[in-house]
């Protein structure tokens, strides 16, 4: 299933920050950005991102007022597990065992996400 658009790291940012704010015009995405990254883009940089999104299917662009508006096209879930599925493959030859253990091996998942895990996968945190 990889009808997907690939997004670059800087996409992917852009795409976190409409996720949350669910719409926003170049200023507000540019705004939030900075506030989530720390990192302050310019103007335009933010516009020729949005840009690419859309071009991309990945946002939509409301044109009829000024200015913009930008919201995502696509759910952050679907986008999120795609990757994760391309992590997978690429580091872990498809295997989510491996990563499971490299992550409890490496002292990277806390006890409590064990435990959460654990009742997940029982079926009891539904």
């Amino acid at each position: 299933m990889k009808n997907l658009p690939d997004l670059t790291p800087a996409e992917f940012d852009v795409m976190k920050v409409l996720w949350q704010l669910k719409r926003g015009t170049v200023a507000e995405v540019r705004a939030e950005h900075a506030r989530q990254f720390s990192s302050d883009l310019a103007y335009t940089t933010v516009m020729t991102l949005l840009g690419r999104l859309a071009a991309k299917g990945a946002v939509k662009v409301d044109k009829a007022r000024q200015p913009f508006v930008y919201k995502p096209a696509l759910k952050r879930e679907s986008i999120v597990r795609e990757r994760l599925r391309d992590f997978l493959d690429s580091c872990f030859d498809g295997r989510a065992e491996s990563l499971v253990l490299h992550l409890v091996e490496d002292d990277t998942i806390s006890l409590d996400e064990l435990r959460r895990i654990q009742k997940k996968l029982r079926g009891e945190d539904k």
